[in-house]
Formats: C-alpha cells, structure tokens, sequence
C-alpha cells in the first residue's frame, strides 16, 4: 500500500484553513490525482478550545470539497497533537498494512524534522518520502531555529528507543512528550 499523508498546521476557530494548512491540502489533491496511492491520510486533533472539531476532518473536508477525490479514500486520524503524534498514530493506524512508500507533505522548513521523525517510526521498513510546499517561513530564522531545537528534542526524548517496537514508542510518548504526558494537554493512556 502506498500512502500519501498530509500534517496539518493551522486552522480558525470556524474550521478555516490557515494558508499553510490549505497549501499542504492542495498538495496533497495533485498528488493523490496521479493514482499512485491507495489512501490518503489527514491528521491532527481538536486543538483548539473554541472549536471542538479535529483539524484532521477539517483537512479532509476541504480535499473532499476541493477535488474528485472520495471520503472513502481518506483515513482520518484524530489523536495526534503534534509531528512525533502524526508519525507514531498513523504508523499505529497502518501497520498491520503492507505498507511500501509513505510520502508525506508539510511545509518546506519542517521536511527535514518530518523527515527525520517518520522515519524513525517506521523504522525504514517503509520508503518515506517528504514534500514541502513553499512557504515564506522557511526565510524565517526564529522558524528555523526552532525547527533544530524541536529535532534535538525528538532525538533526546527518544534516544535509545527501539523503533522496532510499538508499545516502547507509545510508552516514551505518553511518559515523556510533555504534548501526550500531561505536562501542556491532558495524559494519553497507551493504546
């Protein structure tokens, strides 16, 4: 199975799109329009307090709306607060699939931790492939910044962690990601 799976960034709290958000969804209608994957999979939860619907159907909504492209064919997933949640959810989703290619799309500045990330969790059993779509941020070098220090948190959070195993990574996830520990949102339990 070859999957193409689109990360969320923003949204208003009337389930609108942010500029990045919908960029990353128009992407991702030219990509799957080629016929080279099986599904596409959109991701992210219901972050924001004044509005109770998950980012992940509101990107699917707007795939739906804006191309040919059935409901049916879309996988929505709802848990993930963040890139580590995106990767480690859908890999949760999907792996008793037989997955062969994972191509993922974000924003330009964000390939490299995307990248990085989904491959540790997929433990290069899977290709994995990153697109980002062009952005004025990746000319921002707070972003920039930020994007290393978010690399050399995932790389410290999960040093020594056998990516092998699902339950180690939903066991590190819960105890030490302060997104999924308790520590900023409230604790995940281990599926």
């Amino acid at each position: 199975m070859n999957l193409l799976v689109v990360l969320s960034h923003l949204m208003s709290k009337n389930c609108v799109l942010g500029e990045e958000s919908a960029a990353r969804a128009d992407m991702a209608i030219k990509l799957f329009s080629s016929n080279e994957f099986d599904k596409l999979v959109t991701l992210g939860w219901d972050y924001r307090g004044d509005c109770a619907t998950p980012i992940a159907e509101v990107v699917s909504d707007y795939i739906v709306h804006n191309s040919d492209i059935p409901k049916a064919s879309i996988i929505v997933i709802r848990e993930s607060r963040d890139t580590v949640g995106d990767a480690l959810f859908c890999f949760d989703s999907l792996h008793k699939e037989k997955l062969k290619k994972v191509t993922v799309i974000t924003s330009d500045y964000h390939v490299e931790r995307a990248s990085t990330i989904f491959t540790h969790v997929f433990s290069k059993a899977v290709s994995i492939e990153v697109y980002g779509v062009p952005t004025k941020a990746n000319f921002d070098s707070e972003i920039l910044f930020h994007e290393q220090q978010s690399l050399e948190a995932f790389h410290q959070t999960f040093k020594g962690v056998d990516f092998s195993s699902r339950s180690e990574m939903f066991k590190v996830l819960s105890e030490k990601h302060p997104f999924y520990n308790g520590q900023i949102h409230p604790k995940i339990s281990c599926p």
